[in-house]
């Protein structure tokens, strides 16, 4: 149960250092075209509070480039210019937190607790600036 209860909380962590890694660094010219995405996140009807978007390319279908990622604030998510998506298919990842601030066992978790496991999807994203917004259904 220790260990459940460790990597529950600790994982949203990870994906952030994650999203850290694989934005960083990428933001000279070179390199693919990348296209800006934004939109909602919602949970069980309403906005995802506060959590995390991370976009990688499906490499099993063929697309390559750097990933990209996001941070979800009151239910609203924008890459920044020049780090979004070089299109093609991806593995989108949604972590999403309740944003109430707590402290669990000596912990402080700013950002709150999960308010699901971690959501992935497949997506074919354009070539193009746009929005796309993602429903998490509730399980």
């Amino acid at each position: 149960m220790m260990t459940t209860t460790f990597t529950h909380r600790w994982w949203p962590l990870g994906l952030v250092l994650m999203t850290m890694l694989l934005t960083g660094g990428c933001g000279s010219s070179d390199g693919p075209q990348r296209y800006e995405v934004w939109g909602t996140v919602t949970y069980d009807g309403k906005p995802v509070p506060k959590g995390f978007i991370t976009f990688m390319p499906d490499t099993s279908q063929g697309n390559e480039g750097p990933g990209g990622g996001a941070e979800i604030k009151n239910g609203q998510y924008r890459t920044a210019e020049g780090k979004g998506v070089v299109g093609g298919p991806h593995i989108v990842k949604v972590v999403g937190l309740d944003g109430i601030p707590i402290s669990m066992e000596g912990e402080e978790l700013p950002d709150g607790q999960s308010l699901f496991i971690p959501y992935q999807v497949t997506i074919d994203f354009p070539k193009e600036k746009h929005e796309h917004n993602f429903e998490i259904p509730k399980s």
